[in-house]
């Protein structure tokens, strides 16, 4: 829906051209041209992170330890660890010791790929389309992919991609066939606290780290 409005804003401003002053088509195409630019590079970016990760999971020649291994190296790189990392805590962490912060820090990145590997699992390998695209806010644009299976319905992955303030292109989510790993993440780590302690936590997830 959003790049229709942009279609058709872009019209309105072609067929307005014989009135309006010359500058305001200057000031006005740039933004249409930053936007697909900016979905475009979006869609590379998820392109890229998913061909890499497959490759990761089916080395030829390696154990399933090694393509983990490799699997959580490409998604170290390609995630925004440090914003999901703070997004999952929520207000938890304000309350955070700085020894608690340390542990927290060092477990999460092998935590959070290890999970992402275990979603992965079934569509390692398959055909992946992009069939959709659009930009959410001024940073984040959402890029729909479709995974084909032989003897299954689709899989709808969809990459929710943010450009920092670094300049860098990095996922901030991803949602597997609807379910968004870190809004389920975030009410369970919430939810245990409540229930136990910040300390049970990060003994957790250490824990099913090692596993």
């Amino acid at each position: 829906m959003l790049f229709s409005r942009i279609r058709i804003f872009a019209a309105l401003i072609a067929v307005a051209s014989a009135t309006a002053p010359a500058f305001a088509q200057e000031i006005e195409t740039p933004a249409i041209n930053e936007e697909e630019e900016k979905t475009a590079d979006a869609i590379a970016f998820a392109k890229e992170l998913t061909a890499d990760a497959t490759t990761a999971l089916t080395a030829e020649g390696a154990n399933d330890a090694e393509r983990l291994s490799n699997f959580q190296v490409v998604l170290a790189d390609g995630l925004a660890l440090e914003t999901i990392g703070k997004f999952m805590l929520g207000e938890t962490r304000k309350s955070m010791t700085e020894e608690q912060l340390a542990r927290y820090n060092e477990v999460f990145p092998p935590y959070l790929t290890k999970l992402y590997a275990e979603q992965f699992e079934d569509i390692v390998g398959k055909p992946l389309e992009v069939i959709d695209a659009k930009a959410i806010g001024a940073r984040d644009v959402i890029v729909r992919t479709q995974f084909e299976r032989k003897d299954a319905a689709p899989i709808n992955v969809d990459w929710r991609v943010r450009k920092l303030r670094s300049g860098d292109q990095k996922a901030i989510d991803i949602i597997v066939s609807g379910v968004s790993i870190m809004l389920v993440k975030r009410e369970e780590f919430s939810a245990f606290i409540a229930n136990n302690s910040i300390d049970a936590l990060l003994d957790r997830l250490e824990q099913e780290t090692a596993a």
